[in-house]
């Protein structure tokens, strides 16, 4: 069964949806996108999550479903327009803003949250329960950071060993982010 909780009447944004299908073969899944009437929506409409996660628990079988996931996660950063306050702030505190850009994408309804704590100079750490899969989430903050550190700067995105995730029946999962120093 698929692990992920939201209240019901949970709206998330066609926008940042649309990367779900920038990612997938439509070919492939127009069956199943028809199977949940997601096979046609607008980017500026709102859509119930229950739709999304029905859709994704039934992909949930498909071997590649992980790989899918981080990638449709890295390009749903990108379909997130910052206010013009927020645009001018540094890279580090557009990170520290990861989970309100996730809640701004969502309305009606608890779609969950994240705990974002600065863990050193070059480490945020990420503990969130959302309503999304946990590799869809490592993907979004690999996204992130690709989007809003300086360019040529490396970093990693890691799961933190021995806490439980939500693909696992776990209440959360912890990343971490790291990147080197300038």
């Amino acid at each position: 069964m698929y692990p992920y909780r939201y209240t019901p009447g949970t709206e998330v944004s066609g926008a940042v949806m649309s990367a779900l299908f920038n990612h997938y073969q439509r070919d492939d899944v127009i069956e199943s996108l028809q199977k949940h009437g997601l096979d046609y929506f607008e980017a500026d409409q709102w859509y119930p999550v229950n739709q999304f996660i029905d859709l994704l628990a039934e992909w949930a079988e498909s071997p590649a479903f992980s790989t899918n996931l981080v990638s449709v996660g890295m390009a749903m950063i990108y379909h997130i327009e910052l206010p013009d306050e927020l645009e001018s702030l540094g890279s580090i505190e557009k990170l520290m803003l990861i989970g309100d850009m996730h809640m701004s994408q969502h309305r009606n309804g608890d779609a969950g949250c994240y705990q974002v704590e600065r863990t050193s100079e070059n480490s945020i750490r990420y503990r969130e329960n959302t309503v999304w899969p946990d590799d869809m989430i490592y993907g979004y903050i690999y996204g992130a950071a690709k989007r809003y550190l300086d360019h040529g700067v490396h970093f990693s995105v890691r799961y933190v060993s021995g806490t439980e995730r939500q693909d696992t029946g776990g209440a959360a999962t912890t990343f971490d982010l790291i990147w080197e120093a300038k």
